[in-house]
């Protein structure tokens, strides 16, 4: 026989005379009770598992369990017997003797239980099991075992796992002087003397040719992932929290050797907070250096879909959380569980005092294996991270796992010292006394293979960087090849969270710049509340829409909260600045002041509405004078709408401009729309179909040239299903089940004049109706479809299509902080892991183009989206039943355009249009409209630059006040990859730049110099 086969065919024979499989043997239980047991044992399936409804159903198994005289000839009298269990069930309790000894769940889904330490044969007990499915999939219960180990000594369980190892290594040991020793246990017949004495032999042997293999350590930390949401409410996280960390400081007690690691400052500040003395009790366990807090971040939070400051605030809040309660800031971006990591993390990640990101999501990968386990991750501006792929979460203390793993490992990276975590996750738990008992029954009996040894993740990471450096080196995005639905799912997420960023990023913007203008008190506490309430909501479970329905009602008043604070934060600033205005003399008697405010860095004009209601009924209609060149412009009353339209002129970047409304004693009419649906400006020509609604034509008035190589706007809907991971994961298939199309219902005109010609089109499709609205502005370069949809379907994918009259092989996305480029498909000569990419996420624009023309997508909450060579797609809706049953079936309200343009998306300033599009200029009435005039002189002129650079180029992130409260700081970003000079002018302020920062708003060896290189994050500190 081979020794090989040898080898596997001792292995089995020992472990078959420790293992009594009673799988088979439960019997279904109408009681909770074994007294009417029936005489049909419960079937087992094809999988050898045993399985009931899903829907919470609830099942009770029970069998009467008796120790044998032997087990295939071996004797087991004086043995320690352990009945072994593995559920899929939301909730599992066993009973023994009539007592409940062990409860679980989807994720405490295994359990040893020691029945008996020295049995006798004929002893018995009773055993039941009562199972609660999940809500979402069948139950089972898929392991049932009697394991028979030695209190003192080796076993055959024990040495089988032993072979096992061996196996494993066998390349690299020499195995020959096993194999006399392997046929006697062969021919041992089971008898216990002379079996167990060959085993003391087998062991002592393998020890001597294992040798090798101690030179490999197991690096052991225990670990307790903890969804902050997810299958249960964020309530119930809280609670989870507290056992899972008492239950940690009570074993540290018993198991001094015990190490634990854990991320989220979120959950930190909330027990300090609310449990206080336990918190106290984890600072000490933190100060004594077991337990290691690997918190670079606020939360584990999406990364994709936020923009690049909500990343700066990540990590500037969760480390400055954890170096004011800890001490020290963490070293380590703990990310195990998060859906994706865009390419420009490395930036923000180095910036934020970090040198080590931690992930496992990648194991997850669909269809090609991540290559790397341990590298060099590097982006696109030169910044460098140490990544660490780690052993998946989650896992118990399996010594053949764990070898199996470290020999991987070795093979992947050169190194001979891996991390395993131990310890129950996503629902909390940790780390178990069994699990711990394990480590010291294997470390007591000199198991063969890598050497164990509890350490936290902070030595592993800094003792593999010092032996191992990492060579391998990646450069881009790491996309997840899974969780593609997870950019669309609960679209109403992701349409409160986008609105409250942006609306976040402009009052702390305005907020600072009032607070240096004027006598405006700087809202810190409210701000730094916001931003972190914001943070949590980003967590990796809520954003993406795969939480239970109790979640979103937690989350949804506090994005109510979020919008409410900002806008009162946004509009009292802006008033300040307001009241601070020297107004001049009024034009006309009556005027109203009303200034115009400008977020964005660039000068810009644009097309703004003012409510009828904010101005004096009696006055029939209005005309708008600019003061700053003496002349009237474009505007046009619009009383069925209830608004005054007006186009503005230049406003100045991050600033603002007086304008007046002059009364007009005649009223105004508007003009009769067309008869035809052509919408038309000085950019494009557009043409919807009154049969279809979708746009037949799309012409560049500008390039002489139409954009469109088919209809556009085309919905269309497609079957979504059979995915396991329901919330998480589109049918990779889709696109062989298209639906039919929906219904045009009615087409109409809402407005037509000169500067807004907008066009309504309503549809049905089945029991959802869809409404959008075709808006043209007054010089502006794109077309804007308003949104609103009533979504009442199940398992069903909509998308909105823009066939191009261009073809390109790659596109362009926007993602924090800066650009993805990534690849049009189908093209079967990319690799395998750019061929996955058939569902992308991205932020607020993507682009399409060859360097003569292209055309852009904005969106301003839609993330998803797939590409063809001379296609764009968006995905705008999902509709998928698990964990949340009525996921996005309610009314959204969206927006998206469409923006042809000449040239490269560089050439174009893509990136300044898209931030047009986003933040649309603000208005604020002056003194007069409710009052009469003011004529009291403000110090501050009618028109002003507050923060002005030349750089198109470069885009302003954040301008806040410093954390310690000592000048301002700025926070921008090169997102055209072209750099340049950043020179700060204002109308106002003398700013002054004081130094470059870290965003831990530290001191960097950056110097004073104030040219950003391509792609380049800079912080600076400011004065004025």
């Amino acid at each position: 026989m081979v020794l090989t086969e040898l080898i596997k065919k001792s292995r089995d024979y020992l472990r078959s005379l420790a293992v009594i499989e009673i799988h088979s043997q439960w019997f279904p239980l109408t009681s909770p009770s074994l007294k009417d047991v029936g005489t049909t044992p419960y079937g087992v399936n094809a999988k050898g598992h045993l399985t009931w409804p899903k829907g919470r159903h609830s099942l009770w198994l029970g069998q009467r369990l008796s120790v044998p005289a032997m087990v295939q000839g071996y004797s087991v009298a004086g043995l320690t017997l352990r009945l072994d269990l593995r559920w899929w069930a939301d909730q599992a309790t066993v009973y023994v003797n009539g007592q409940a000894v062990h409860q679980g769940d989807l994720f405490d889904h295994s359990v040893s239980l020691c029945l008996g330490e020295a049995v006798t044969p004929g002893q018995t007990w009773e055993v039941m099991l009562h199972l609660i499915s999940p809500g979402h999939d069948d139950g089972a219960l898929v392991k049932s075992c009697l394991r028979f180990e030695s209190p003192t000594g080796v076993d055959p369980a024990f040495v089988a796992a032993e072979l096992n190892i061996l196996e494993i290594f066998a390349e690299t040991l020499n195995l020959e002087p096993l194999e006399l020793l392997l046929q006697e246990v062969l021919n041992s017949q089971g008898q216990r003397p002379i079996l167990d004495s060959l085993l003391a032999q087998m062991h002592d042997s393998m020890l001597a040719i294992a040798t090798p293999l101690r030179e490999f350590t197991i690096h052991l930390c225990g670990h307790a992932h903890l969804d902050l949401a997810w299958l249960w409410p964020i309530a119930e996280t809280w609670q989870v929290a507290q056992s899972t960390f008492q239950s940690v400081l009570g074993l540290k007690k018993r198991y001094p050797e015990l190490t634990f690691t854990h991320s989220t400052p979120a959950l930190y500040a909330h027990l300090q907070t609310h449990a206080p003395e336990l918190f106290g009790q984890i600072q000490a366990a933190v100060a004594a250096g077991w337990w290691d807090v690997a918190a670079g971040l606020w939360v584990e939070p999406e990364l994709n879909l936020i923009h690049a400051e909500s990343i700066a605030r990540q990590i500037l809040y969760g480390q400055q959380y954890v170096q004011q309660v800890f001490g020290e800031m963490s070293p380590i971006a703990w990310l195990p569980d998060t859906f994706g990591f865009p390419e420009r993390l490395p930036s923000f990640l180095a910036q934020g005092g970090i040198r080590y990101f931690v992930t496992q999501k990648l194991r997850w990968n669909d269809t090609t294996r991540f290559p790397y386990g341990w590298f060099v991750w590097r982006d696109v501006a030169g910044a460098e991270i140490h990544a660490l792929m780690s052993a998946p979460i989650g896992e118990g203390i399996d010594p053949v796992k764990m070898a199996t793993y470290a020999q991987q490992w070795w093979q992947q990276t050169g190194s001979q010292r891996s991390l395993w975590l131990p310890g129950v996750g996503n629902h909390g738990g940790g780390p178990t006394a069994e699990m711990l008992e394990r480590v010291r029954r294997w470390q007591r009996l000199g198991g063969i293979g890598p050497q164990w040894q509890w350490t936290t993740v902070r030595e592993y990471l800094a003792q593999l960087s010092q032996e191992t450096p990492p060579t391998p080196q990646w450069q881009g995005e790491l996309y997840l090849e899974f969780h593609r639905g997870c950019y669309t799912s609960h679209g109403d997420q992701k349409a409160a969270h986008d609105r409250a960023q942006r609306q976040l990023q402009e009052a702390e913007r305005w907020c600072a710049l009032a607070a240096i203008t004027t006598s405006f008190a700087y809202p810190r506490e409210e701000l730094k509340t916001s931003w972190q309430q914001l943070l949590f909501n980003q967590f990796h479970d809520i954003l993406p829409g795969s939480s239970i329905p109790e979640v979103y009602a937690e989350v949804n008043p506090t994005w109510q909260q979020l919008l409410k604070t900002t806008e009162t934060l946004l509009a009292a600033a802006q008033t300040a600045l307001c009241a601070s205005i020297d107004y001049g003399t009024p034009p006309v008697a009556g005027a109203i002041p009303v200034v115009i405010f400008n977020s964005g860095v660039g000068d810009r004009a644009g097309v703004v509405h003012i409510d009828l209601a904010q101005l004096p009924q009696e006055i029939p209609s209005w005309r708008v004078y600019c003061p700053r060149g003496n002349y009237d412009l474009p505007a046009q009353l619009n009383a069925p709408q209830g608004c005054l339209t007006f186009s503005t002129p230049e406003v100045p970047g991050i600033g603002y401009t007086l304008l007046w409304l002059c009364p007009r004693s005649r009223p105004e009419t508007l003009p009769t729309p067309p008869l035809g649906y052509v919408l038309e400006n000085n950019y494009l020509h557009v043409e919807i179909d009154p049969a279809t609604g979708e746009i037949t034509n799309l012409y560049d008035k500008l390039n002489h040239r139409p954009c469109l190589g088919d209809r556009g706007n085309q919905l269309q809907f497609f079957r979504d299903q059979g995915q396991y991971w329901d919330a998480w994961n589109i049918d990779p298939n889709y696109g062989r089940h298209r639906l039919a199309g929906a219904i045009l219902e009615s087409i109409e005109w809402v407005t037509w004049h000169q500067l807004e010609q907008r066009l309504r089109v309503r549809w049905r499709f089945q029991s959802s109706w869809i409404q959008q609205e075709y808006v043209l502005q007054y010089q502006t370069p794109w077309l804007r479809i308003d949104t609103v949809i009533d979504w009442q379907e199940e398992h069903i994918l909509l998308k909105a299509a823009f066939p191009l009259a261009i073809s390109a092989e790659q596109i362009t996305c926007e993602t924090p902080g800066g650009v993805t480029v990534r690849p049009t498909l189908p093209n079967p000569h990319l690799s395998p892991h750019e061929q996955t990419k058939w569902e992308v996420p991205f932020l607020t624009w993507v682009d399409l183009s060859t360097p003569e023309y292209g055309v852009s997508l904005f969106s301003d909450c839609k993330h998803g989206l797939d590409a063809q060579a001379n296609q764009l797609r968006l995905t705008l809706l999902r509709s998928p039943t698990w964990p949340d049953p009525t996921s996005d079936r309610c009314q959204h309200c969206f927006s998206y355009g469409v923006f042809p343009h000449s040239g490269s998306w560089q050439a174009a300033a893509v990136p300044q249009w898209a931030a047009q599009f986003h933040h649309p200029l603000r208005s604020a009435i002056g003194h007069g409209a409710t009052k009469p005039f003011d004529p009291s002189p403000g110090a501050l002129p009618a028109y002003a630059h507050l923060l002005h650079w030349s750089e198109a180029g470069i885009q302003c992130l954040a301008l806040k006040e410093a954390e310690d409260g000592e000048g301002w700081q700025l926070r921008v970003a090169d997102v055209a990859g072209e750099g340049g000079p950043l020179e700060l002018h204002s109308t106002l302020i003398p700013w002054q730049i004081k130094a470059r920062q870290t965003l831990l708003e530290m001191p960097t060896d950056g110097g004073n110099a104030m040219t950003l290189k391509p792609w380049e994050v800079v912080t600076l500190r400011l004065e004025t």
